[in-house]
């Protein structure tokens, strides 16, 4: 068989499985692998200037693309610096291949310089975490790091290799296709028994609700969970975070859930007296993992691709293990032969309708709040006005960021990115940058704070050396606000290391090449989004915000809140 060297084979193993971009830093342990992308155009290598910054653009990437992607860094702090970013792909089912150069094997196990315990590190946050014993082994286990990825509950996964196995090595060039090694486009269907009983429940149901997950996004099940809505006039309410998992503009659609999203969702959760829970871990955003917003009474039917998630947080009257899109279309089925083409249930409906009303007349009374700097809830309208069709968002963690989640609406799956439950301040900017490179025919913006923009506003260099035109929204409040309220609220307003000093970030963005704005009027907001949008170009617009406590995000026994 014909030989390749070691860090071409890596090269060529990632573009067999579609990837295009890699992100990362450069390294000495690494150069074997990314020399070899050299004068290439079919696969990208984005150099960040933190690895942290690396990670998160890879999730962006990954969760924009609905593909997996790449992170190549370097020994023992090049690596590390990746753990918060593989936290989130990890909480976020995203399929993130992390590829370490580590430092040589003699050097391990003897407090080398930078040699430190990878594995062990990444190993609690991946699918998989291994080593590479040695250089006949790096394309067989690159092939089981992506069958660990993609396989069922996707993830990120970790593979450590020792520089003396790449540097001057060579290996059999046996590339194979990934249909070869892996399960390609797999759907599993749920077992036809659990669907009987699910439909049973379904059919007996007065007042139904599909709570729609992130498996549902990734399952491209959307269309499928919306005519089973239809079919048995179910309101529609995503699980927190994911709410693009069906339209919002939808009659059926009520809103999200939780603290930070609709209290008429909340209501609709109540009132239901059956849940089907379609690809979701009913994540504790959405329910606090207690009875005070579910009825005891009511019967869960949960799909999800993860048997172990199944009855996990919730007691269920069906579990079903098995891909959204599949099961979806399975219960669709069934429901239809036994019920026909509609259910109709004009009580239910009408109670939907209320509620998605009700919301509406609640937002809209917002337009009356006044104040200088601005109340943060005026932002929202006026972005809703600007935002090309079908952009994509990505929302920091923060206060005022996480306005957002019942004040802006999505159409289109994959439009929709966060912190998913991971609570990581400072991930917006650099998983708003992958989402464009991700899907670069479409637009992309990110909103934060100004605690979390200062987290990782290094990346506006790699935004202009890259030429992504990112829309960055910076509401700057001068303060950690969820922390903030605690300590006003518990601690006898005793602030401290919660009021923040900035400084102008439009400026800042000059600095690095990009374009900056500033805007003080809610009046102004949309034609400056415009602005930047039509610029093609890498943008920050700053937007001072008054001070918003809204509920503590934490009491002062409980566990540190998102911030």
């Amino acid at each position: 068989m014909p030989q390749m060297k070691a860090g071409e084979a890596v090269i060529a193993a990632l573009y067999a499985e579609g990837i295009d971009h890699i992100f990362g830093v450069v390294g000495t342990t690494t150069n074997t692998m990314i020399t070899e992308l050299y004068g290439r155009r079919d696969i990208r290598f984005v150099d960040s200037r933190h690895e942290e910054g690396a990670a998160f653009m890879a999730y962006g990437y990954a969760k924009s693309s609905g593909k997996p992607t790449a992170c190549i860094t370097t020994s023992g702090p090049g690596t590390t610096n990746l753990v918060t970013g593989i936290a989130l792909a990890q909480k976020g089912r995203a399929p993130v291949v992390v590829i370490a150069g580590d430092v040589s094997r003699d050097h391990l196990y003897r407090d080398g310089a930078q040699a430190l315990d990878l594995v062990g590190i990444f190993k609690p946050l991946c699918m998989s975490a291994v080593q590479v014993p040695k250089t006949e082994r790096i394309m067989p286990m690159l092939r089981d790091a992506f069958r660990a990825a993609l396989t069922g509950k996707k993830g990120p996964v970790f593979v450590d290799i020792p520089r003396d196995l790449l540097d001057g090595q060579t290996v059999d060039a046996d590339v194979l296709q990934p249909s070869a090694y892996r399960p390609v486009d797999l759907r599993v269907a749920g077992d036809a028994q659990a669907i009987e009983r699910a439909v049973k429940v379904l059919l007996e149901a007065k007042r139904p609700l599909l709570l729609a997950g992130g498996g549902v996004i990734d399952a491209e099940a959307s269309a499928e969970a919306v005519a089973l809505a239809e079919t048995l006039d179910m309101a529609m309410v995503p699980s927190y975070g994911h709410h693009d998992a069906v339209p919002n503009s939808h009659r059926l659609y009520v809103g999200p859930p939780g603290g930070r999203g609709a209290p008429e969702a909340g209501k609709a959760l109540n009132r239901a007296d059956v849940i089907l829970a379609l690809g979701t871990r009913i994540n504790q955003a959405s329910t606090s993992w207690n009875w005070s917003v579910l009825d005891p009474n009511t019967k869960i039917i949960q799909v999800d691709i993860d048997a172990f998630e199944v009855g996990r947080n919730y007691p269920v009257a069906v579990g079903i293990t098995g891909d959204a899109k599949a099961v979806a279309a399975q219960l669709l089925a069934a429901v239809r032969r036994e019920a026909g083409s509609a259910r109709a249930n004009a009580t239910w409906r009408n109670e939907i309708e209320s509620l998605a009303a009700a919301r509406k007349t609640r937002l809209e009374a917002e337009s009356k709040l006044s104040g200088d700097p601005m109340m943060p809830q005026l932002v929202y309208p006026e972005l809703r006005k600007a935002m090309p069709k079908n952009c994509m968002v990505t929302l920091d963690a923060g206060v005022a960021p996480g306005l957002s989640y019942d004040r802006l609406w999505f159409e289109t799956p994959r439009s929709f990115f966060n912190y998913a439950g991971h609570g990581g301040l400072g991930m917006g900017y650099g998983v708003g940058l992958g989402t464009k490179l991700g899907a670069p025919d479409r637009a992309a913006m990110s909103i934060q704070g100004d605690g979390g923009f200062l987290y990782t506003a290094q990346e506006l260099n790699t935004a202009v050396r890259h030429q992504i035109p990112l829309v960055s929204v910076v509401l700057n409040n001068r303060c950690h606000g969820a922390e903030k309220a605690q300590q006003q609220r518990h601690f006898g307003a005793k602030y401290i290391g919660v009021d923040l000093a900035n400084p102008r970030f439009d400026k800042l963005a000059e600095v690095y090449g990009a374009k900056g704005f500033y805007v003080e009027k809610p009046g102004d907001i949309a034609d400056v989004v415009k602005t930047a949008f039509a610029s093609g170009s890498p943008c920050v617009i700053e937007i001072p915000v008054a001070e918003y406590f809204p509920l503590p995000a934490a009491t002062p026994t409980g566990i540190k809140g998102e911030h």
